[in-house]
Protein backbone atom coordinates (compact mmCIF):
# COMPACT_ATOMS: atom_id res chain seq x y z
CA UNK A 1 0.00 0.00 0.00
CA UNK A 2 1.51 3.44 -0.79
CA UNK A 3 2.73 5.72 1.89
CA UNK A 4 0.39 9.23 2.96
CA UNK A 5 2.32 10.84 0.85
CA UNK A 6 1.89 8.92 -2.48
CA UNK A 7 -1.99 8.75 -1.64
CA UNK A 8 -1.66 12.89 -1.36
CA UNK A 9 0.41 13.06 -4.76
CA UNK A 10 -2.23 10.68 -6.46
CA UNK A 11 -5.13 12.64 -4.99
CA UNK A 12 -3.49 15.97 -6.16
CA UNK A 13 -3.11 14.85 -9.48
CA UNK A 14 -6.63 13.51 -10.02
CA UNK A 15 -8.01 16.94 -8.08
CA UNK A 16 -6.22 19.07 -10.30
CA UNK A 17 -8.14 17.16 -13.41
CA UNK A 18 -10.78 17.41 -11.41
CA UNK A 19 -10.92 20.90 -9.94
CA UNK A 20 -11.28 19.59 -6.80
CA UNK A 21 -8.96 21.40 -4.13
CA UNK A 22 -11.03 21.12 -0.94
CA UNK A 23 -9.70 20.18 2.54
CA UNK A 24 -12.66 17.52 2.53
CA UNK A 25 -10.86 16.07 -0.25
CA UNK A 26 -7.34 16.21 1.44
CA UNK A 27 -8.60 14.51 4.28
CA UNK A 28 -10.38 12.09 2.54
CA UNK A 29 -7.40 10.86 0.69
CA UNK A 30 -6.04 10.02 4.00
CA UNK A 31 -8.29 8.96 5.99
CA UNK A 32 -8.69 5.50 5.37
CA UNK A 33 -5.54 4.93 6.71
CA UNK A 34 -6.54 6.41 10.22
CA UNK A 35 -6.65 2.80 12.18
CA UNK A 36 -2.69 2.95 11.82
CA UNK A 37 -2.25 5.36 14.09
CA UNK A 38 -0.22 3.56 16.73
CA UNK A 39 1.76 1.71 13.93
CA UNK A 40 0.34 -0.78 11.49
CA UNK A 41 -3.12 -2.09 12.94
CA UNK A 42 -4.58 -5.15 12.35
CA UNK A 43 -5.42 -6.46 9.57
CA UNK A 44 -9.12 -6.97 9.74
CA UNK A 45 -9.22 -3.22 11.07
CA UNK A 46 -7.61 -2.25 8.17
CA UNK A 47 -9.39 -4.20 5.41
CA UNK A 48 -12.26 -2.95 7.10
CA UNK A 49 -11.65 0.93 6.82
CA UNK A 50 -11.20 -0.07 3.51
CA UNK A 51 -13.76 -2.12 2.11
CA UNK A 52 -11.10 -4.10 1.36
CA UNK A 53 -11.47 -8.06 -0.24
CA UNK A 54 -9.03 -10.46 -1.37
CA UNK A 55 -10.50 -10.17 -4.78
CA UNK A 56 -9.68 -6.69 -6.53
CA UNK A 57 -12.62 -6.59 -8.33
CA UNK A 58 -14.61 -7.46 -5.39
CA UNK A 59 -12.85 -5.04 -3.65
CA UNK A 60 -13.32 -2.21 -6.11
CA UNK A 61 -17.73 -3.20 -5.47
CA UNK A 62 -17.06 -3.07 -2.15
CA UNK A 63 -15.82 0.59 -1.98
CA UNK A 64 -18.08 1.86 -4.91
CA UNK A 65 -21.17 0.19 -3.07
CA UNK A 66 -19.94 1.63 0.17
CA UNK A 67 -19.22 5.15 -0.84
CA UNK A 68 -22.69 5.11 -3.43
CA UNK A 69 -24.53 4.26 0.46
CA UNK A 70 -22.71 7.27 2.42
CA UNK A 71 -23.05 9.79 -0.35
CA UNK A 72 -25.92 10.98 2.12
CA UNK A 73 -23.97 11.49 5.02
CA UNK A 74 -21.13 12.96 4.05
CA UNK A 75 -19.28 15.78 2.38
CA UNK A 76 -19.15 14.76 -1.71
CA UNK A 77 -15.26 15.76 -1.79
CA UNK A 78 -14.25 13.87 1.30
CA UNK A 79 -16.00 10.69 -0.01
CA UNK A 80 -14.19 11.30 -3.96
CA UNK A 81 -11.00 11.42 -1.83
CA UNK A 82 -11.87 8.23 0.06
CA UNK A 83 -12.48 6.59 -2.86
CA UNK A 84 -9.78 7.92 -4.68
CA UNK A 85 -7.29 6.37 -1.78
CA UNK A 86 -8.68 3.23 -1.59
CA UNK A 87 -8.24 2.82 -5.91
CA UNK A 88 -4.73 4.06 -5.55
CA UNK A 89 -4.50 1.40 -3.27
CA UNK A 90 -6.09 -1.18 -5.67
CA UNK A 91 -4.30 -0.15 -8.89
CA UNK A 92 -0.49 -0.06 -7.09
CA UNK A 93 -1.23 -3.52 -5.29
CA UNK A 94 -2.85 -5.18 -8.67
CA UNK A 95 -0.43 -3.38 -10.62
CA UNK A 96 2.70 -2.03 -9.55
CA UNK A 97 4.29 -3.62 -6.59
CA UNK A 98 5.33 -6.98 -7.77
CA UNK A 99 7.37 -4.80 -10.77
CA UNK A 100 8.66 -2.70 -7.33
CA UNK A 101 9.42 -5.31 -5.57
CA UNK A 102 11.70 -6.98 -8.75
CA UNK A 103 13.13 -3.70 -9.32
CA UNK A 104 14.16 -3.58 -5.73
CA UNK A 105 15.53 -7.15 -5.91
CA UNK A 106 17.75 -6.58 -9.12
CA UNK A 107 19.67 -4.35 -6.33
CA UNK A 108 20.56 -7.38 -4.40
CA UNK A 109 18.33 -7.08 -1.60
CA UNK A 110 16.72 -10.50 -0.82
CA UNK A 111 13.17 -10.91 -0.96
CA UNK A 112 12.62 -11.47 2.40
CA UNK A 113 13.52 -7.77 2.70
CA UNK A 114 12.14 -6.43 -0.55
CA UNK A 115 9.21 -5.08 0.90
CA UNK A 116 10.71 -3.19 3.78
CA UNK A 117 13.03 -1.36 1.28
CA UNK A 118 10.11 -0.48 -0.66
CA UNK A 119 8.12 1.18 2.13
CA UNK A 120 11.47 2.90 2.86
CA UNK A 121 11.38 4.22 -0.33
CA UNK A 122 7.79 5.46 -0.19
CA UNK A 123 9.00 7.33 2.86
CA UNK A 124 12.00 9.53 1.06
CA UNK A 125 9.28 10.39 -1.47
CA UNK A 126 7.68 14.19 -1.54
CA UNK A 127 6.81 16.36 -3.90
CA UNK A 128 6.57 19.86 -4.75
CA UNK A 129 3.03 20.76 -3.25
CA UNK A 130 3.33 18.70 -0.38
CA UNK A 131 3.53 21.22 1.87
CA UNK A 132 0.92 23.66 0.54
CA UNK A 133 -1.46 20.13 1.02
CA UNK A 134 -0.30 20.35 4.52
CA UNK A 135 -1.28 23.67 5.23
CA UNK A 136 -4.74 22.84 4.25
CA UNK A 137 -5.20 20.02 6.09
CA UNK A 138 -4.06 21.80 8.99
CA UNK A 139 -5.77 25.04 8.74
CA UNK A 140 -9.54 22.76 9.64
CA UNK A 141 -9.82 20.50 12.85
CA UNK A 142 -13.41 18.97 11.06
CA UNK A 143 -13.26 15.03 10.96
CA UNK A 144 -15.45 12.81 10.68
CA UNK A 145 -17.16 9.24 12.20
CA UNK A 146 -17.00 7.05 9.15
CA UNK A 147 -16.82 2.83 9.17
CA UNK A 148 -14.12 1.55 12.25
CA UNK A 149 -12.68 5.02 12.30
CA UNK A 150 -13.53 7.98 14.96
CA UNK A 151 -13.03 11.45 14.40
CA UNK A 152 -10.37 11.48 17.08
CA UNK A 153 -8.41 8.68 15.27
CA UNK A 154 -8.58 10.72 12.26
CA UNK A 155 -7.91 14.25 14.10
CA UNK A 156 -4.92 12.29 15.39
CA UNK A 157 -3.53 10.59 12.38
CA UNK A 158 -3.88 13.39 10.07
CA UNK A 159 -1.74 15.41 12.82
CA UNK A 160 0.85 12.95 12.83
CA UNK A 161 1.10 12.98 9.09
CA UNK A 162 1.04 16.12 8.40
CA UNK A 163 3.56 16.87 10.90
CA UNK A 164 6.15 14.68 9.59
CA UNK A 165 9.21 16.37 8.29
CA UNK A 166 10.13 15.81 4.35
CA UNK A 167 12.99 16.46 2.63
CA UNK A 168 13.46 16.82 -1.14
CA UNK A 169 12.24 13.81 -2.74
CA UNK A 170 14.78 11.01 -2.64
CA UNK A 171 13.07 7.97 -4.29
CA UNK A 172 14.43 5.41 -6.20
CA UNK A 173 11.78 3.30 -7.00
CA UNK A 174 8.45 5.22 -6.40
CA UNK A 175 9.72 7.82 -9.27
CA UNK A 176 9.09 5.86 -11.75
CA UNK A 177 5.95 4.28 -11.31
CA UNK A 178 3.94 7.29 -9.49
CA UNK A 179 3.42 8.88 -13.34
CA UNK A 180 2.20 5.94 -14.59
CA UNK A 181 -0.41 4.88 -11.18
CA UNK A 182 -1.67 8.69 -10.80
CA UNK A 183 -3.04 8.15 -14.89
CA UNK A 184 -4.63 5.06 -14.03
CA UNK A 185 -6.35 5.69 -10.95
CA UNK A 186 -7.34 8.95 -12.82
CA UNK A 187 -8.99 7.09 -15.99
CA UNK A 188 -10.58 4.42 -13.70
CA UNK A 189 -11.61 7.32 -11.37
CA UNK A 190 -13.52 8.90 -14.76
CA UNK A 191 -15.07 5.44 -16.04
CA UNK A 192 -16.48 4.45 -12.67
CA UNK A 193 -17.25 8.06 -11.15
CA UNK A 194 -18.99 8.49 -7.70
Amino acid sequence: MPSTTIHLKVGEYCGKKMGITSYDYYLGLIAPDSPNIDGLAPKEVRWMAHQRKKDYQEWRKSIKDYIAKAKKEYQKDFLIGYYIHVLTDIIYDEYYYLEIRENIMKNNISLENAHSEMRKDMEKYSFSELNQIKNILLKEEITYDILNITKEMMQIWKVKKMKEVKEQNQSIYMNKVIPLLEEKVYEEYKANSI
